[in-house]
């Protein structure tokens, strides 16, 4: 039966009063609220735009700076000296249509790059395939902290392509030591490269000396990694991020596990606002997991989820341990956690640090236990947290495969939907299966260790069976057992 838009919303948001879903859920075919889908914040809060007489000195990188945008030679040396040219007056470089092989870009104060619609950019080729690659750094790597710059597609979006090269570990822009700086207009293609494909980034350097005042719009990804994907956030304060759009992944990735950013005991995320965060066929549009960090507040509106496991995941803090002993046996390293801890103190083992080192990471239950112990293996490490946040205006659309679903969803999917699931090859962790939810949400919601509150408040959720949870929470009951060894193989 239609639902009466009046009744609806006021029945809608009474539950919510009380973070209750199950109207939403009952009601998939009700008329979507009528919610504002911009944030009440301007762009001017964000990033101060050149004058006039910053944008009347202008160069172009082929006709000034003899770059062939014709062939395939690394034009990064000549790029470089362009921005090098500029930056002591300031000036807008014009990037023209064509193709540009490029890598270790510097940016510099006070140089903005206008790229055309019709550029396509490269990563270098035959770039170390075990090397970390970053074509624009935004004074990640330099000592210099850098102000007033800019990377903007004019008359659309140019394209980075970042397919059939030579190295995996390819990041288009490692945002760092910077503050009022914009990046916007562009396409990324890419094949599961292991970066997301923007970072903004803790440098390690004394002060604050993250990216501070920018803003992030109008970036398409496609075929991203399910671990990454199109941003992920380190250290920032006073960000807008606007108009995002990934296929697989995440697309805006609230991840703040820099270990230089445990060690220095500084960094996180605050005053983050995000709208228009979309994804496609992947793991979730907005993800919230503090690790061990203190974060401050994050404010989302207008979310899109179309055949993803959830629109929302938001993790609880947690204490993860490296094995500073490097044992060749995981297995080793967990047991000699539990033995100081006890039983089921250890939740994860897994490899970090490129596969080099074992890690675990201590069950939610256990957080108070191992952060006052007296054994210095396993305490003082504080499970991180956000301030209160708010994601409003979710949109969610189920579909019956495509989405990229980690191990630890599969048991929140009914019994009777595990024959729409597949599991991936030797290189990829992700299950491929259907759309699972709205959120999954592993905190308390209160002040203890590692909980925090982010409200989730739907517009539009279709098309899930009756039987499917669309809200999980922290201690929400599984609903199917089955192994994964019963899922049959992807290829």
């Amino acid at each position: 039966m239609k639902v009466q838009l009046k009744h609806f919303y006021a029945t809608t948001m009474a539950l919510l009063a009380m973070g209750c879903s199950k109207e939403i859920e009952e009601n998939q075919n009700a008329e979507p609220l009528e919610t504002a889908t911009e944030l009440q914040v301007s762009d001017g809060r964000f990033y101060r735009p050149p004058s006039n007489a910053v944008l009347s000195n202008v160069k172009n990188l082929v006709t000034d700076f003899n770059v062939n945008n014709r062939d395939n030679n690394d034009d990064s040396a000549k790029l470089n000296t362009a921005i090098a040219n500029l930056s002591s007056s300031g000036g807008k470089l014009i990037i023209p249509a064509g193709k540009y092989y490029l890598n270790k870009v510097r940016m510099q104060s006070n140089v903005h790059l206008e790229i055309d619609k019709g550029a396509t950019i490269y990563p270098t080729r035959g770039i170390a395939a075990n090397s970390n690659h970053r074509i624009f750094d935004f004074a990640s790597k330099t000592g210099e902290k850098i102000e007033n710059v800019s990377i903007i597609g004019k008359g659309g979006n140019f394209t980075v392509d970042l397919r059939g090269n030579s190295s995996k570990n390819l990041i288009v822009a490692d945002v760092g030591n910077v503050e009022n700086f914009k990046i916007s207009n562009f396409d990324i293609k890419d094949e599961k490269t292991v970066f997301a494909s923007i970072l903004i980034s803790f440098t390690g350097k004394p002060g604050d000396s993250w990216p501070h005042k920018g803003i992030i719009q109008n970036v398409n990804q496609t075929n991203a990694h399910t671990g990454y994907g199109l941003i992920q956030a380190y250290a920032a304060d006073n960000i807008l991020f606007k108009n995002l759009k990934c296929k697989g992944g995440v697309t805006l990735r609230l991840e703040t596990d820099n270990l230089a950013m445990k060690a220095a005991n500084r960094g996180g995320v605050r005053d983050i606002f995000a709208t228009k965060i979309s994804n496609t066929n992947g793991l979730t549009p907005v993800m919230f997991s503090p690790h061990f960090m203190e974060n401050g507040k994050v404010t989302i509106d207008d979310v899109t989820a179309i055949g993803c496991a959830y629109a929302v995941r938001v993790e609880h803090g947690f204490i993860e341990i490296f094995d500073k002993e490097n044992r060749a046996n995981g297995q080793a390293y967990k047991n000699y956690i539990e033995g100081i801890l006890g039983a089921g103190s250890v939740s994860e083992l897994y490899k970090r640090n490129n596969g080099r080192t074992w890690a675990v990471r201590i069950a939610n239950d256990f957080s108070e236990r191992a952060y006052n112990h007296s054994n210095p293996a396993v305490n003082g490490i504080k499970p991180g947290s956000f301030k209160n946040s708010t994601v409003k205006n979710v949109k969610v659309t189920y579909k019956n495969t495509g989405a990229k679903l980690k191990h630890l969803f599969l048991p929140y999917l009914p019994c009777s939907e595990w024959s729409k699931l597949c599991k991936p090859g030797p290189t990829g962790f992700e299950y491929n299966g259907p759309s699972l939810g709205v959120s999954i949400d592993n905190t308390k919601r209160d002040n203890s260790l590692g909980n925090y509150n982010v409200q989730v408040i739907t517009s539009k959720v279709q098309g899930f069976p009756n039987n499917y949870i669309l809200n999980v929470k922290h201690n929400t009951a599984k609903v199917c057992n089955n192994g994964i060894g019963t899922i049959a193989s992807c290829y």
